[in-house]
This record gives structure tokens, C-alpha cells and sequence, in this order.
């Protein structure tokens, strides 16, 4: 069992309960992500999982391919969706694909290439994120 990022459960959970759908992608195997989900209770929060593509490294992010994937299972525009990021990957793939990037430096030295890359905004913790979306969860009316 991996440990959990802090803040991500109260995000995604968050996020889902303000109606936000939530997708995951990432350039691990769908496979895997669908046990680590599993394992913290998040699979009913998410959907969809967009992995690699086996065998196919020209598809893994940094290319846009998984982002839009994402996007057409959602059925949004890239406009309307943020991606939540921790990698160059991850920012390269969202400018490409059209859509928000609030890069995760979970490193002190990621600070500086995020900003120089150009993500959107750049957070040290996801408790930032989580509560906005915590604040706006609260005041959806139903």
C-alpha cells in the first residue's frame, strides 16, 4: 500500500460531492491506479482512469493524448477541466491539450521549473486545493 498524498482524498471527494467529475491520468498502468484507489476507498469518487498506453511511450504524457481521453469520457471541454500535477509531464500535457494546470510542487525544487513552465498556479500543499473545493462543496445548492 502507498501512502496517500495529503489533502488529495479531501479533493477528490470534495470535488465529486460539488459535482465535479473526477478522472485520473496518469502515465502508470490504469491497473495499478484502480488498486491504489481501491485500497483508499476513492474508486466511487473517480472515473474515469486513463493510464499508458502499453506499449506506446509516445502517448504517455507529455503528450495530450490522455488528457483529451479524459475529456471525451467526461464529455468536457478543456476549457471547463483543471488538471492537478506534480510533473513537467503534467504541465506540458495539459497546456497541449487546452486545459488549467495547478502544478503540485511537492518538492521545493519543483517550485521554480512550475513557474517557468508556465502551470496556471503553483501550490506546496493540496490543502490549498482542497479548501476551495471544500469551501465551494459546501455551497452547492441542491
Amino acid at each position: 500500500k502507498s501512502t496517500p498524498t495529503p489533502f488529495a482524498r479531501e479533493i477528490i471527494v470534495s470535488a465529486w460531492k460539488s459535482g465535479r467529475p473526477v478522472a485520473v491520468v496518469s502515465n502508470n498502468s490504469a491497473e495499478a491506479v484502480k488498486v491504489y484507489l481501491d485500497n483508499h476507498d476513492l474508486s466511487p469518487y473517480v472515473c474515469p482512469i486513463v493510464g499508458r498506453a502499453y506499449a506506446e511511450p509516445a502517448r504517455m504524457k507529455p503528450s495530450p493524448g490522455p488528457v483529451l481521453a479524459a475529456l471525451t469520457h467526461l464529455a468536457s471541454a478543456p476549457g471547463a477541466a483543471v488538471l492537478i500535477g506534480d510533473s513537467l509531464t503534467d504541465i506540458r500535457a495539459s497546456q497541449a491539450a487546452g486545459v488549467r494546470v495547478i502544478a503540485y510542487a511537492n518538492k521545493a525544487h519543483k517550485v521554480a521549473p512550475f513557474r517557468d513552465a508556465g502551470a496556471d498556479a503553483v501550490v506546496t500543499t493540496l490543502a490549498d486545493v482542497a479548501r476551495i473545493l471544500v469551501d465551494r462543496s459546501s455551497h452547492v445548492e441542491g
